[in-house]
């Protein structure tokens, strides 16, 4: 093919090298991430197409940059994750940089311009973001999605059934005699909410159970107070719920304080059985009944994945789920 007088494309460089845009864009701008034959089909095309391209120059990993994004610091379910993806980061002599963002509309220019500046070669979410949102930044860094996920684009992620988990969980309670289990979740829009409410549901129908809508409370945040409110309401209710199942085990504790405060005993008159086995579920009296999610190998696996998406762009997008632990505690034991 002839050289052109003019500067090629990304685009154009991606269709001769026979790979995506976004590879493209990381070996221009990261020299030394992208590794091996795709570099060199894209350093070639670069040259075929008229362009010019510096003599490849190795990068320290040290120089290498990712960026984990929370949607609070304040949520202790994340520590023991980020220490997973610390973990996998050193190894491989990388820094991780923790940024604290809700990613939507009005704060995606602030993200891209983080990007940019930093000149991040990879990024870790961990919470929800719309799907037009999540493409664009897949585009512009190499992406991983931990924990939450968007179920209908192909990109890769690390993270749990929590349907399975949440059905073993109600099937616990089902078999410890409880029949009015109530549930208390967060917004439908969190693949976790959804998930654990369709567990569930499932669970109560295979049980031959009828569903009543009114135990079940889908909170707009995570919030302790919030919970404590909708526990009480439930508690004082006319034929009231003799077990509570919690998609967090924040929910859960807030729970364990209303049946203290409505008078209620636990496990005795009231079970209840949270999601994520954090480190107060053990400590409060009584100690709670969880899921425990492999936290620490969730954020690991996910930097792994995300290291390896760095490396060669174009391979397939992983999926991985991790198995959870049903922890049995006071709160259930009689």
């Amino acid at each position: 093919m002839p050289k052109n007088s003019k500067a090629a494309t990304v685009a154009e460089i991606a269709a001769m090298a026979g790979v995506s845009s976004a590879t493209v864009s990381r070996v221009l701008n990261h020299k030394g991430i992208v590794k091996g034959d795709t570099y060199d089909r894209v350093v070639a095309a670069v040259h075929e197409l008229g362009g010019s391209f510096s003599e490849r120059t190795e990068v320290e990993p040290s120089g290498g940059l990712l960026i984990f994004n929370l949607p609070s610091l304040d949520n202790p379910f994340y520590s023991e994750i980020v220490r997973g993806a610390k973990t996998s980061a050193t190894r491989h002599g990388y820094h991780l940089l923790i940024n604290e963002e809700h990613i939507n509309r009005n704060t995606m220019p602030r993200v891209l311009k983080l990007l940019h500046k930093t000149r991040a070669v990879g990024m870790v979410t961990t919470n929800h973001i719309s799907p037009d949102i999540l493409q664009k930044l897949a585009s512009t860094v190499a992406l991983v999605q931990c924990c939450e996920y968007d179920e209908e684009l192909d990109l890769p992620y690390v993270s749990i059934d929590d349907l399975s988990a949440s059905k073993n969980i109600v099937e616990h309670l089902l078999a410890m005699g409880r029949r009015r289990i109530a549930f208390i979740s967060g917004p439908a829009r969190y693949k976790y909410a959804r998930h654990r409410l369709q567990g569930y549901r499932t669970a109560l129908q295979e049980a031959g159970l009828e569903e009543d809508p009114r135990l079940i409370v889908q909170l707009p945040e995570i919030s302790y107070d919030l919970s404590i409110s909708s526990a009480m309401q439930l508690l004082n209710a006319d034929n009231p719920p003799d077990a509570f199942f919690t998609a967090s085990d924040v929910y859960a504790a807030a729970v364990v304080r209303a049946a203290y405060l409505a008078g209620y005993r636990v496990p005795q008159d009231l079970m209840v059985a949270g999601f994520d086995n954090i480190e107060f579920s053990s400590m409060a009296i009584p100690s709670i009944t969880t899921v425990s999610q492999p936290r620490t190998q969730l954020g690991f696996m996910a930097c792994e994945l995300l290291l390896e998406k760095i490396m060669d762009p174009d391979i397939p997008n992983k999926k991985i789920v991790l198995e959870t632990e049903l922890i049995v505690r006071e709160s259930t034991a009689i």
